[in-house]
């Protein structure tokens, strides 16, 4: 029997450590379920938790929202 494994998604779960690695700001983890990757900021402000299927959109809202906070803006 062939059936859904976590080890199937590892190339995703690298992508999710890289980018975790890449802005130390945030935590990035890959949903199983979702399907996308899940971002958490983990700075002094609350910013809701990013979502997005496609990991350089994610990126690029990572850094609006690291650049929008910084500045005291409310993301």
């Amino acid at each position: 029997m062939s059936g859904w494994t976590p080890a199937l998604d590892r190339e995703y779960q690298q992508v999710a450590a890289s980018l975790t690695h890449h802005h130390p700001c945030w935590w990035v983890m890959w949903s199983y379920s979702l399907r996308v990757w899940v971002a958490f900021y983990l700075g002094p402000a609350q910013v809701a938790p990013l979502r997005y299927a496609d990991p350089d959109l994610l990126a690029r809202q990572m850094r609006h929202v690291t650049r929008t906070v910084t500045v005291g803006r409310s993301p």
